[in-house]
Protein backbone atom coordinates (compact mmCIF):
# COMPACT_ATOMS: atom_id res chain seq x y z
CA UNK A 1 0.00 0.00 0.00
CA UNK A 2 1.22 3.59 -0.99
CA UNK A 3 1.99 6.07 2.18
CA UNK A 4 -1.01 8.29 0.43
CA UNK A 5 -3.44 5.37 0.48
CA UNK A 6 -2.60 4.27 3.89
CA UNK A 7 -2.25 7.81 5.47
CA UNK A 8 -6.22 8.97 3.86
CA UNK A 9 -7.36 5.79 5.54
CA UNK A 10 -5.79 6.35 8.62
CA UNK A 11 -7.48 10.00 8.35
CA UNK A 12 -10.82 8.64 7.84
CA UNK A 13 -10.33 6.01 11.09
CA UNK A 14 -9.29 8.98 13.39
CA UNK A 15 -11.59 11.57 12.56
CA UNK A 16 -13.96 13.40 14.47
CA UNK A 17 -16.98 11.51 11.80
CA UNK A 18 -15.83 8.27 12.39
CA UNK A 19 -16.07 8.70 16.25
CA UNK A 20 -19.15 10.17 16.44
CA UNK A 21 -21.47 7.55 16.26
CA UNK A 22 -19.49 5.69 18.88
CA UNK A 23 -20.11 6.60 22.54
CA UNK A 24 -19.29 4.33 25.99
CA UNK A 25 -17.68 1.19 25.80
CA UNK A 26 -17.66 0.88 22.04
CA UNK A 27 -15.72 4.15 21.61
CA UNK A 28 -13.42 3.31 24.14
CA UNK A 29 -12.40 -0.14 22.23
CA UNK A 30 -11.69 1.89 19.45
CA UNK A 31 -9.38 4.20 20.50
CA UNK A 32 -7.40 1.30 22.17
CA UNK A 33 -7.70 -0.19 18.92
CA UNK A 34 -6.02 2.83 16.88
CA UNK A 35 -3.13 3.29 19.81
CA UNK A 36 -2.67 -0.71 18.94
CA UNK A 37 -2.02 0.34 15.24
CA UNK A 38 -0.01 3.83 16.60
CA UNK A 39 2.46 1.50 18.53
CA UNK A 40 3.12 -1.08 15.22
CA UNK A 41 3.88 2.15 12.84
CA UNK A 42 6.16 2.93 15.55
CA UNK A 43 7.73 -0.07 16.15
CA UNK A 44 8.10 -0.57 12.10
CA UNK A 45 5.18 -3.29 12.56
CA UNK A 46 2.86 -1.59 10.06
CA UNK A 47 3.54 -4.62 7.21
CA UNK A 48 2.98 -7.27 9.70
CA UNK A 49 0.31 -9.80 10.24
CA UNK A 50 -0.42 -8.79 13.59
CA UNK A 51 -0.90 -5.14 11.72
CA UNK A 52 -3.79 -6.61 9.56
CA UNK A 53 -6.04 -7.94 12.26
CA UNK A 54 -5.24 -4.46 14.70
CA UNK A 55 -6.97 -3.00 11.43
CA UNK A 56 -9.58 -5.60 10.84
CA UNK A 57 -10.77 -5.22 14.60
CA UNK A 58 -10.82 -1.23 14.40
CA UNK A 59 -13.34 -1.79 11.33
CA UNK A 60 -15.59 -4.08 13.52
CA UNK A 61 -15.85 -2.02 15.93
CA UNK A 62 -16.72 0.96 13.62
CA UNK A 63 -18.85 -1.35 11.73
CA UNK A 64 -20.59 -2.91 14.60
CA UNK A 65 -20.43 -1.18 18.16
CA UNK A 66 -22.85 -2.88 19.68
CA UNK A 67 -20.87 -6.00 19.53
CA UNK A 68 -17.63 -4.44 21.77
CA UNK A 69 -20.53 -2.88 24.19
CA UNK A 70 -19.20 -5.45 26.81
CA UNK A 71 -17.06 -5.04 29.58
CA UNK A 72 -15.21 -8.01 29.19
CA UNK A 73 -14.39 -7.22 25.54
CA UNK A 74 -12.82 -3.56 26.66
CA UNK A 75 -11.07 -4.87 29.76
CA UNK A 76 -9.10 -7.51 27.36
CA UNK A 77 -8.61 -4.76 24.41
CA UNK A 78 -7.26 -2.43 27.54
CA UNK A 79 -4.71 -5.14 28.98
CA UNK A 80 -3.40 -5.77 25.40
CA UNK A 81 -2.78 -2.19 24.68
CA UNK A 82 -1.53 -1.14 28.13
CA UNK A 83 0.99 -3.97 28.42
CA UNK A 84 2.09 -2.74 24.45
CA UNK A 85 2.22 0.62 25.55
CA UNK A 86 4.77 -0.29 29.42
CA UNK A 87 6.78 -2.36 26.80
CA UNK A 88 7.28 0.39 24.44
CA UNK A 89 8.17 2.60 27.38
CA UNK A 90 5.29 5.29 26.57
CA UNK A 91 4.47 7.20 29.67
CA UNK A 92 1.27 6.91 31.89
CA UNK A 93 0.35 3.79 30.08
CA UNK A 94 -2.14 2.77 32.05
CA UNK A 95 -4.00 6.13 32.24
CA UNK A 96 -7.08 6.54 29.84
CA UNK A 97 -5.93 10.28 29.32
CA UNK A 98 -2.89 8.37 27.44
CA UNK A 99 -4.57 6.85 24.87
CA UNK A 100 -6.38 10.79 24.23
CA UNK A 101 -2.66 12.22 23.98
CA UNK A 102 -1.49 9.30 21.49
CA UNK A 103 -4.47 9.61 19.15
CA UNK A 104 -4.15 13.63 19.20
CA UNK A 105 -0.40 13.08 18.15
CA UNK A 106 -1.54 10.26 15.76
CA UNK A 107 -3.48 12.82 13.94
CA UNK A 108 -0.51 15.29 13.84
CA UNK A 109 1.53 12.39 12.02
CA UNK A 110 -0.98 11.25 9.43
CA UNK A 111 -1.29 15.29 8.44
CA UNK A 112 2.00 15.75 8.35
CA UNK A 113 2.15 12.86 6.03
CA UNK A 114 -0.56 13.64 3.60
CA UNK A 115 1.14 17.23 3.25
CA UNK A 116 5.08 16.20 3.38
CA UNK A 117 5.25 12.63 2.58
CA UNK A 118 6.33 12.09 6.44
CA UNK A 119 6.26 13.44 9.72
CA UNK A 120 9.51 14.75 11.46
CA UNK A 121 9.42 15.77 15.20
CA UNK A 122 12.06 16.52 17.61
CA UNK A 123 13.10 14.25 20.21
CA UNK A 124 11.27 16.92 22.60
CA UNK A 125 8.19 16.24 21.15
CA UNK A 126 8.12 13.01 21.42
CA UNK A 127 9.18 12.89 24.57
CA UNK A 128 5.92 14.21 25.86
CA UNK A 129 5.01 10.84 24.89
CA UNK A 130 7.45 8.01 25.92
CA UNK A 131 11.11 7.58 27.01
CA UNK A 132 12.69 7.98 23.69
CA UNK A 133 16.79 7.95 25.30
CA UNK A 134 15.43 4.24 26.87
CA UNK A 135 13.96 3.53 23.35
CA UNK A 136 16.83 3.98 21.08
CA UNK A 137 19.41 3.25 23.88
CA UNK A 138 20.77 0.34 21.36
CA UNK A 139 21.24 2.22 18.51
CA UNK A 140 21.72 5.98 19.73
CA UNK A 141 23.48 6.17 22.78
CA UNK A 142 24.01 10.05 23.15
CA UNK A 143 20.03 10.99 21.83
CA UNK A 144 19.37 14.36 22.51
CA UNK A 145 16.00 16.71 22.95
CA UNK A 146 17.36 18.87 19.70
CA UNK A 147 17.50 15.36 17.37
CA UNK A 148 14.67 14.83 14.84
CA UNK A 149 12.74 11.67 14.26
CA UNK A 150 11.32 10.92 10.97
CA UNK A 151 7.91 8.92 11.92
CA UNK A 152 7.00 7.01 8.98
CA UNK A 153 3.78 4.68 8.53
CA UNK A 154 5.58 2.07 7.04
CA UNK A 155 9.13 2.20 8.19
CA UNK A 156 8.77 3.38 11.62
CA UNK A 157 10.66 5.62 13.87
CA UNK A 158 13.86 6.30 12.79
CA UNK A 159 16.27 8.93 14.90
CA UNK A 160 17.46 11.16 11.65
CA UNK A 161 21.10 11.53 11.44
CA UNK A 162 21.82 13.57 8.48
CA UNK A 163 24.98 12.52 7.46
CA UNK A 164 24.54 8.98 7.92
CA UNK A 165 22.36 9.56 4.67
CA UNK A 166 25.22 11.27 3.30
CA UNK A 167 27.71 8.51 3.95
CA UNK A 168 24.64 5.93 3.07
CA UNK A 169 24.99 7.59 -0.79
CA UNK A 170 28.30 7.25 -0.20
CA UNK A 171 28.58 3.09 -0.05
CA UNK A 172 25.58 2.48 -2.13
CA UNK A 173 26.97 4.53 -4.94
CA UNK A 174 30.83 3.16 -4.63
CA UNK A 175 29.48 -0.80 -4.34
CA UNK A 176 27.39 -0.09 -7.78
CA UNK A 177 30.80 1.64 -9.37
CA UNK A 178 32.85 -1.44 -8.07
CA UNK A 179 30.54 -3.70 -9.77
CA UNK A 180 30.47 -1.94 -13.36
CA UNK A 181 34.42 -1.55 -12.81
CA UNK A 182 34.39 -5.83 -12.29
CA UNK A 183 31.98 -6.11 -15.31
CA UNK A 184 34.19 -3.65 -17.55
CA UNK A 185 37.51 -5.00 -16.88
CA UNK A 186 36.17 -8.61 -18.19
CA UNK A 187 34.74 -7.28 -20.81
CA UNK A 188 37.52 -5.48 -21.95
CA UNK A 189 40.45 -8.08 -20.82
CA UNK A 190 38.76 -11.21 -21.05
CA UNK A 191 39.33 -12.26 -24.37
CA UNK A 192 42.76 -11.54 -25.43
CA UNK A 193 42.22 -12.30 -28.66
CA UNK A 194 40.22 -9.61 -29.82
CA UNK A 195 42.00 -5.91 -31.00
CA UNK A 196 41.49 -4.19 -27.65
CA UNK A 197 39.85 -1.18 -29.66
CA UNK A 198 37.30 -2.80 -30.82
CA UNK A 199 35.96 -4.44 -27.12
CA UNK A 200 36.31 -0.81 -25.81
CA UNK A 201 34.18 1.42 -29.10
CA UNK A 202 31.62 -1.21 -28.63
CA UNK A 203 28.06 0.62 -27.74
CA UNK A 204 27.68 -1.27 -24.50
CA UNK A 205 31.27 -0.92 -23.15
CA UNK A 206 31.34 2.77 -23.93
CA UNK A 207 27.76 2.99 -22.38
CA UNK A 208 29.31 1.47 -19.69
CA UNK A 209 32.20 3.34 -19.12
CA UNK A 210 30.15 6.63 -19.53
CA UNK A 211 28.18 5.66 -16.42
CA UNK A 212 31.71 4.79 -14.52
CA UNK A 213 32.80 8.16 -14.89
CA UNK A 214 29.29 9.67 -14.18
CA UNK A 215 29.44 7.55 -10.59
CA UNK A 216 33.15 8.46 -10.02
CA UNK A 217 32.31 12.11 -10.44
CA UNK A 218 29.10 12.04 -8.19
CA UNK A 219 31.32 9.80 -5.59
CA UNK A 220 33.84 12.90 -5.50
CA UNK A 221 30.67 15.26 -4.75
CA UNK A 222 29.41 13.01 -2.66
CA UNK A 223 32.85 12.65 -0.50
CA UNK A 224 32.39 16.65 0.09
CA UNK A 225 28.53 16.61 0.95
CA UNK A 226 29.48 13.81 3.77
CA UNK A 227 32.10 15.96 5.13
CA UNK A 228 29.88 19.30 5.07
CA UNK A 229 26.97 17.35 6.63
CA UNK A 230 28.68 16.52 9.29
CA UNK A 231 29.79 19.24 10.09
CA UNK A 232 26.69 21.02 10.21
CA UNK A 233 25.39 18.52 12.53
CA UNK A 234 28.04 18.68 14.62
CA UNK A 235 27.93 22.55 14.93
CA UNK A 236 24.11 21.80 15.32
CA UNK A 237 24.52 19.24 17.98
CA UNK A 238 27.14 22.05 19.62
CA UNK A 239 24.86 24.72 19.23
CA UNK A 240 21.24 23.32 20.61
CA UNK A 241 22.91 21.91 23.77
CA UNK A 242 23.80 25.48 24.52
CA UNK A 243 27.63 25.31 25.12
CA UNK A 244 29.48 27.53 26.99
CA UNK A 245 33.04 28.24 25.90
CA UNK A 246 35.74 29.60 27.43
CA UNK A 247 36.87 31.59 24.01
CA UNK A 248 35.06 34.90 23.57
CA UNK A 249 35.38 33.95 19.32
CA UNK A 250 33.85 30.38 19.85
CA UNK A 251 30.96 31.87 21.83
CA UNK A 252 29.83 34.56 19.01
CA UNK A 253 30.66 32.15 16.39
CA UNK A 254 27.99 29.66 17.83
CA UNK A 255 25.64 32.43 17.66
CA UNK A 256 25.63 32.02 14.33
CA UNK A 257 22.46 30.99 12.16
CA UNK A 258 24.35 29.95 8.76
CA UNK A 259 28.13 29.52 8.65
CA UNK A 260 30.89 27.64 6.23
CA UNK A 261 31.59 24.18 6.52
CA UNK A 262 35.56 25.27 6.57
CA UNK A 263 34.35 27.81 9.66
CA UNK A 264 33.49 24.88 11.74
CA UNK A 265 36.65 23.27 11.24
CA UNK A 266 38.86 26.53 12.39
CA UNK A 267 36.51 28.28 14.45
CA UNK A 268 35.02 25.76 16.75
CA UNK A 269 36.53 22.56 15.75
CA UNK A 270 40.30 23.08 16.01
CA UNK A 271 40.50 25.33 19.18
CA UNK A 272 38.22 23.83 20.65
CA UNK A 273 38.42 20.49 20.25
CA UNK A 274 41.70 19.38 19.02
CA UNK A 275 43.94 21.00 21.09
CA UNK A 276 47.37 19.80 21.04
CA UNK A 277 46.36 16.86 18.80
CA UNK A 278 45.76 18.65 14.96
CA UNK A 279 48.88 17.11 13.43
CA UNK A 280 47.16 14.32 11.52
CA UNK A 281 43.76 16.32 11.54
CA UNK A 282 45.70 19.71 9.68
CA UNK A 283 46.90 17.21 6.85
CA UNK A 284 43.29 15.99 6.15
CA UNK A 285 41.60 19.38 6.19
CA UNK A 286 44.42 20.24 3.84
CA UNK A 287 43.49 17.20 1.36
CA UNK A 288 39.84 18.03 1.89
CA UNK A 289 40.20 21.63 1.01
CA UNK A 290 41.51 20.65 -2.14
CA UNK A 291 39.17 18.37 -2.91
CA UNK A 292 36.63 20.45 -2.32
CA UNK A 293 38.00 23.13 -4.76
CA UNK A 294 37.83 19.93 -7.56
CA UNK A 295 34.36 19.37 -6.30
CA UNK A 296 33.28 23.41 -7.33
CA UNK A 297 34.60 22.15 -10.15
CA UNK A 298 32.14 19.76 -11.00
CA UNK A 299 29.01 21.41 -9.86
CA UNK A 300 30.24 24.78 -11.21
CA UNK A 301 31.75 24.09 -14.25
CA UNK A 302 33.61 26.95 -16.32
CA UNK A 303 35.50 26.81 -19.31
CA UNK A 304 37.52 29.90 -18.32
CA UNK A 305 40.82 30.13 -17.42
CA UNK A 306 42.26 29.01 -14.12
CA UNK A 307 45.14 31.56 -11.96
CA UNK A 308 47.83 28.98 -13.59
CA UNK A 309 46.46 29.70 -17.15
CA UNK A 310 45.09 25.60 -17.36
CA UNK A 311 41.45 25.14 -18.40
CA UNK A 312 38.62 25.16 -15.57
CA UNK A 313 37.48 22.11 -16.76
CA UNK A 314 40.52 20.02 -16.68
CA UNK A 315 39.50 18.05 -13.66
CA UNK A 316 36.59 16.95 -15.50
CA UNK A 317 38.68 15.37 -17.94
CA UNK A 318 41.67 14.27 -15.37
CA UNK A 319 39.76 12.49 -12.86
CA UNK A 320 40.75 9.45 -12.20
CA UNK A 321 39.72 5.91 -9.92
CA UNK A 322 42.13 6.01 -7.50
CA UNK A 323 41.73 9.44 -7.32
CA UNK A 324 38.06 9.06 -6.20
CA UNK A 325 39.22 6.52 -3.96
CA UNK A 326 41.58 8.75 -2.72
CA UNK A 327 39.40 10.99 -2.16
CA UNK A 328 36.45 9.44 -0.33
CA UNK A 329 39.66 7.66 1.88
CA UNK A 330 40.34 11.39 2.80
CA UNK A 331 37.35 12.64 4.15
CA UNK A 332 35.79 9.47 5.53
CA UNK A 333 38.86 9.41 7.56
CA UNK A 334 38.79 13.18 8.16
CA UNK A 335 34.96 13.15 9.81
CA UNK A 336 36.16 9.81 12.31
CA UNK A 337 39.21 11.61 13.48
CA UNK A 338 37.30 14.65 14.42
CA UNK A 339 34.06 12.36 16.02
CA UNK A 340 36.87 10.60 18.19
CA UNK A 341 38.25 13.73 19.43
CA UNK A 342 34.73 15.18 20.63
CA UNK A 343 33.16 14.32 24.02
CA UNK A 344 31.02 12.11 23.95
CA UNK A 345 27.40 14.00 24.27
CA UNK A 346 28.72 15.40 20.95
CA UNK A 347 29.66 12.12 19.13
CA UNK A 348 27.86 12.41 16.21
CA UNK A 349 28.63 8.33 14.57
CA UNK A 350 26.68 6.46 16.84
CA UNK A 351 26.59 4.47 13.72
CA UNK A 352 29.67 3.49 12.79
CA UNK A 353 30.81 0.60 14.20
CA UNK A 354 26.95 -0.80 13.41
CA UNK A 355 27.65 -0.93 9.20
CA UNK A 356 30.12 -2.78 7.20
CA UNK A 357 32.92 0.10 5.79
CA UNK A 358 34.07 -0.08 2.12
CA UNK A 359 38.06 -0.19 1.89
CA UNK A 360 38.47 2.45 -1.13
CA UNK A 361 42.13 1.67 -1.46
CA UNK A 362 41.25 -1.92 -2.69
CA UNK A 363 37.97 -1.52 -4.17
CA UNK A 364 36.37 -3.38 -1.93
CA UNK A 365 32.22 -2.78 -1.14
CA UNK A 366 30.54 -2.22 2.13
CA UNK A 367 27.15 -2.50 3.32
CA UNK A 368 25.02 0.40 5.65
CA UNK A 369 22.76 -2.63 6.75
CA UNK A 370 22.68 -3.38 10.34
CA UNK A 371 21.85 -7.68 10.71
CA UNK A 372 21.46 -6.42 14.67
CA UNK A 373 19.01 -3.58 14.09
CA UNK A 374 15.10 -3.79 15.54
CA UNK A 375 13.88 -3.68 11.71
CA UNK A 376 16.24 -6.57 10.63
CA UNK A 377 14.64 -9.14 13.12
CA UNK A 378 10.78 -7.96 12.13
CA UNK A 379 8.83 -10.68 10.38
CA UNK A 380 5.06 -10.81 8.87
CA UNK A 381 3.94 -13.24 11.20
Amino acid sequence: MKIKTLADELETLLNGKAMKPLSGIPKKCYKYSLTAIFINICSGRQLTQGQELNFAVVYDIKNNPKNYNNQSILNHIQRTVETSLEQSNFHDFNEYKTIDKIIDFFREVVASTKKQGTCLKTVNEVEQLFDVKKMFSNSHKNVQSHHWIDINLTGGMVITVFEFITYADIVNTWNILVDKLDIYSKQIFDDPEKPLIEKKNTEENRNLKYEIDALARTLWVSSVTFVESYLYYLFYNVKQANYSSKTDSVNRFLENQKVEDEEIIKTLILPEFARGKTGQLKHLINKYTEINKIRNRFIHPSAFASSSNTSELLPLITITYDKVAESLETCTTLVKTIDDLLPDEFKVLVWWDNVSHPDFSEYKKGSIINPKSPRSTIKYI
